[in-house]
C-alpha cells in the first residue's frame, strides 16, 4: 500500500504512558501500537492520554500501556487496495489501521494518508455509509481483521469476532454456535 507511513511505533504492554508520549513525539505520530511477542494487541492514542491518563492526574510514568490501550487491534493486509481500505476505515469508525504482511505491522494507513493522496476517497466512503451500506447488528459484528486476546480462552488471535458482546477467536466462536 503506497500511502501508508512505514515509520510505526510500538512499545509492549508493561511500557508506560511516559514512554508512549516520548515515541508519538520523537516519531512524530498521535499514537503507538502496544505489540506482545510481535502481535499487535493494542493502540494507546494522544487522545487515550489525555482522558485515561491526564484528566485523571495519574503519573504517566506509573500507568502501564495495557492499562489504558484500545483493544482489538483493526488492520488491513499490505496488498489491499486503497478504496478498499478507505471503506473499512469508515465501516469500522478508526482514523487509523494498522497494516499488516506475514503477521507483522509493516505501515500505518490514516486518514490523513488518503485524504493526501485522495480526498475523493473519503467522500465515496461517506456516501456509502449515509445509504445504509455500513448498517451492523450490534449483537453479532464480523471484526474480521482485528488482533488482540479472546475474551474466553484468553489466547492471541488475529482473526477475532465480536460475538454477543465478546470477542472471541474462531475455536471459541465455533463453541457459541
Amino acid at each position: 500500500m503506497e500511502v501508508m507511513s512505514t515509520k510505526v511505533p510500538t512499545l509492549g504492554p508493561r511500557d508506560s504512558v511516559g514512554d508512549a508520549a516520548v515515541q508519538m513525539h520523537e516519531f512524530g505520530a498521535g499514537y503507538v501500537f502496544v505489540t506482545d511477542k510481535g502481535n499487535p494487541v493494542g493502540i494507546v492514542t494522544e487522545r487515550d492520554i489525555v482522558r485515561k491518563v491526564v484528566a485523571k492526574k495519574r503519573n504517566p510514568h506509573r500507568v502501564k500501556l495495557k492499562d489504558v490501550m484500545s483493544s482489538p487491534v483493526a488492520w488491513v493486509p499490505r496488498h489491499m487496495d486503497i478504496m478498499e481500505a478507505a471503506k473499512e476505515m469508515t465501516r469500522m469508525k478508526m482514523r487509523r489501521l494498522a497494516v499488516m504482511h506475514d503477521g507483522e505491522i509493516v505501515g500505518v494507513l490514516t486518514v490523513q494518508n488518503i485524504l493526501y493522496i485522495a480526498p475523493q476517497l473519503i467522500e465515496v466512503t461517506r456516501e456509502l455509509a449515509a445509504n445504509g451500506e455500513n448498517d451492523v447488528d450490534r449483537r453479532r459484528i464480523s471484526v474480521g481483521q482485528a488482533s488482540g486476546y479472546c475474551e474466553v480462552c484468553k489466547a492471541f488471535s488475529d482473526k477475532l469476532d465480536y460475538i454477543d458482546g465478546e470477542l472471541l477467536c474462531p475455536m471459541c466462536k465455533e463453541g457459541k454456535e
